[in-house]
């Protein structure tokens, strides 16, 4: 039997601030199985992006468990879940997070030489081209649309093969035009890579690509809708 990709199990986060406790996320369980396209649906303030940061261990859980490939993420220190983070899972952001004077290719290029790759520009080169980039290589984020720019991340977040992509309110800046063909793209890697995705979005129809809608409220998180859309 296959292990799943990720598994949160009874997961609390609590913010303090002198005084004030606020509980971000309360009791949320969620297992996701390799290949899955996922969808977590809210709106603002529900929890959505305090989920991603501790599925990307960005943060750490106040109680509960969030598992990744059988590895506990808060059995890791800060510097064990950068390590783990830039090995195992991609994120991708809402704003691209590109750094601004490297060229699309130097931006893919970079994790993968923190990693050690070896052929690091070709393997880039060829992950540019796959997702419709091959004339944009050497061009800096501030020559590319909105669109281009959140392909190049995407490219970025798939550097170093990662077994779980996740993507936070990726279309949120985009028009419908392009958020279609980016969510469009990301169905196709899905597809065709086997790739484990999950897209945290308040938009039904950024959703409606997923697998699987999962919808968080007031922290916790229910089962939605089972069918996927072409």
């Amino acid at each position: 039997m296959n292990t799943p990709t990720l598994v949160i199990q009874d997961v609390f986060k609590i913010y303090k601030e002198g005084d004030v406790e606020t509980v971000a996320l309360r009791g949320a369980n969620l297992t996701v199985e390799r290949g899955e396209f996922v969808a977590i649906q809210g709106r603002s303030g529900s929890g959505k992006s305090t989920l991603m940061n501790l599925i990307g261990g960005l943060a750490i859980v106040s109680a509960g468990r969030i598992i990744i490939n059988e590895t506990d993420l808060s059995r890791l220190n800060e510097g064990q879940r950068a390590a783990f983070r830039r090995q195992h899972v991609g994120i991708v952001f809402q704003s691209d997070n590109l750094i601004p004077f490297l060229t699309a290719s130097e931006n893919v290029v970079l994790p993968m030489t923190l990693e050690g790759h070896e052929n690091a520009h070709r393997r880039a080169a060829s992950l540019l081209t796959e997702i419709g980039l091959a004339e944009r290589l050497h061009h800096r984020p501030n020559q590319l649309s909105g669109g281009e720019r959140q392909r190049v991340a995407i490219a970025v977040a798939l550097a170093n093969e990662p077994d779980l992509l996740l993507a936070d309110e990726l279309t949120g800046e985009l028009d419908s035009v392009t958020s279609d063909s980016i969510m469009a793209l990301l169905k196709r890697l899905n597809v065709e890579r086997g790739l484990t995705l999950i897209v945290v979005t308040h938009n039904p129809t950024v959703a409606a690509r997923a697998g699987r809608q999962v919808r968080i409220s007031d922290g916790q998180l229910s089962e939605e809708m089972a069918v996927a859309h072409a």
